[in-house]
């Protein structure tokens, strides 16, 4: 399952090409799709976030979003990299601006994304961006520190969803880092609202009367709360619709398999 896809507006030959590669890492099937509308551009600093691209035969496109964890490595959905390979892949650093201007581009040497994700559930839905050489951190370029089984989160409390999605269910993406604030959503009324698709493995936040949401093109972006991250943008039911929140991979659930990775191919140690 993911983000319901929006219609395509264009009926050049071109621009559906385009459109339909651009999405293919944020769309899984028919009903439900991955995916910031409602928000507005970023103000402050959030050197973590990345711009994931991917190279096509039209050009280098913006996919999906991700998070800086250490200095090689990238969070983002399982549902961003399960259709793609690392050479295609390109991770985009340092800048607000989706269009590469004084940003840095890194190579991709590898990709993980969690055994136990499907297209059906979106389920388990993380993965691993590991890039070829090191991040050059500066203050544009930072890694983010992963929520721990210890970070508390009430109802009610406010996140930051960050992305270069759509900024409303038709599109187009944005141009500049946008950002939006969202409340978490209590477990059960999520899968109450969500018709009982929401697992242990995912988080939920949203107005009830909608309104604000994460988008298509947002997908594997991050959801902050004070300054670590809780979630990765996942799926939901279309963009910002009424009582349909955003649902968001669980970094806390996903902390295990992330560390295991980490650990077994790089013997690295968060």
């Amino acid at each position: 399952m993911g983000r319901t896809s929006p219609k395509i507006a264009s009926l050049f030959i071109f621009g559906f090409l385009v459109f339909k590669f651009a999405l293919s890492a944020g769309l899984k099937g028919g009903s439900i799709a991955p995916r910031i509308v409602g928000g507005h551009e970023a103000t402050g600093s959030y050197p973590y976030v990345i711009s994931l691209m991917t190279d096509t035969i039209f050009g280098r496109y913006h996919t999906c979003g991700g998070s800086i964890i250490n200095q090689r490595t990238v969070i983002t959905a399982a549902h961003c990299l399960a259709s793609t390979s690392a050479s295609s892949l390109k991770v985009h650093v340092g800048e607000k601006a989706k269009k590469v201007i004084d940003g840095l581009i890194y190579e991709v040497l590898n990709t993980h994304y969690h055994p136990l994700w499907t297209a059906e559930t979106q389920d388990y839905d993380v993965g691993l961006v590991r890039i070829d050489g090191l991040f050059v951190y500066t203050p544009s370029v930072q890694p983010i520190k992963l929520a721990s089984l210890k970070t508390k989160i009430k109802e009610g409390s406010y996140a930051t969803v960050l992305g270069w999605g759509y900024t409303n269910a038709w599109g187009p993406p944005a141009e500049q880092l946008r950002m939006a604030q969202v409340p978490i959503v209590k477990q059960s009324t999520c899968n109450r609202r969500m018709g009982g698709l929401i697992t242990k493995r995912m988080i939920c936040a949203g107005f009830k009367s909608g309104g604000v949401d994460a988008c298509q093109m947002d997908s594997g972006g991050p959801l902050v709360y004070k300054d670590v991250l809780i979630g990765i943008v996942s799926w939901g039911v279309g963009c910002a619709q009424r009582k349909k929140p955003g649902v968001y991979a669980r970094v806390t659930e996903l902390l295990p398999w992330i560390e295991q990775t980490l650990q077994k191919e790089y013997n690295e140690v968060l």
